[in-house]
């Protein structure tokens, strides 16, 4: 792996197809600062215009992938509104870039760090990972997962975590559908890049579209989905990666995305 970016909590790296972004802010249980969320717009922009990723791990260094808002920073006052411009920025570009963005959660993924695994396309977790939205205890609103986490899980469980403001554990969390893979803690990041393997195996030009797609599901009616999927559709139809994937069915091997 080749260091793309590194800044004082995060850094980026790449090999081929994949890309790692780590939190390293381990002293503090990878909390988000002011500066980490002017960092984290780094990132994800530089990762958007990046033609080559097609699949984003994002995990955090230490006993967690990440606390969330930086209490102390809060708790003195240096907060403000320009906070939550740029994390949803940032949040918003992992959304709907055209990788796949898998966000390996351990350890402790509370408030801001679940907001971000909700922008995610996949969420790996351990069992014993404690996962929640502990804004109110802030008397803060814990960001758009407000909007998310209904479309995950149903308006009563996303009110129930959101209004409730406690954690639940990995398991819970793969029962009720908040996470789609769980794993051991050991080795853990090893898991986590098999299973970032597997999706990018996956990851053709119909893959990403899909993606588009998905994200536009609760916003679009059906005539307007429908005239979105025949534009995509074609653009995946007619892509290097369909011509690929019909030699390789006459050749009776695996595809090679571009």
């Amino acid at each position: 792996m080749t260091s793309q970016l590194e800044f004082e909590s995060m850094h980026l790296e790449k090999k081929g197809k994949l890309a790692w972004l780590t939190f390293t802010r381990q002293r503090y249980l990878n909390a988000m600062s002011n500066e980490a969320t002017i960092q984290i717009n780094h990132m994800a922009m530089a990762l958007r215009e990046d033609p080559d990723v097609r699949v984003l791990i994002i995990r955090g260094e230490g006993r967690a992938f990440s606390t969330g808002i930086d209490l102390k920073q809060y708790a003195a006052g240096k907060i403000d509104m320009s906070y939550h411009h740029r994390w949803e920025k940032a949040l918003r570009i992992f959304e709907t870039m055209d990788a796949l963005v898998v966000v390996g959660m351990h350890g402790y993924c509370l408030g801001g760090a679940l907001q971000l695994a909700l922008a995610c396309d996949i969420r790996v977790s351990t069992a014993s990972c404690q996962i929640g939205l502990p804004a109110i205890r802030e008397s803060l609103i814990p960001g758009l997962s407000t909007w998310r986490l209904p479309r995950y899980l149903g308006m009563g469980r996303a009110k129930k975590l959101i209004l409730g403001g406690e954690n639940i554990g990995g398991e819970e969390a793969l029962r009720i559908g908040l996470v789609d893979h769980l794993v051991p803690e050991e080795d853990f990041f090893a898991r986590l890049d098999r299973i970032g393997q597997k999706y990018l195996e996956a990851c053709s030009t119909g893959t990403r579209m899909g993606k588009r797609l998905i994200n536009q599901a609760f916003d679009l009616g059906y005539n307007e989905a429908l005239e979105e999927y025949f534009r995509l559709q074609e653009r995946s139809q007619f892509s290097l990666d369909a011509i690929e994937a019909q030699r390789a069915y006459r050749e009776k091997r695996d595809p090679r995305w571009q």
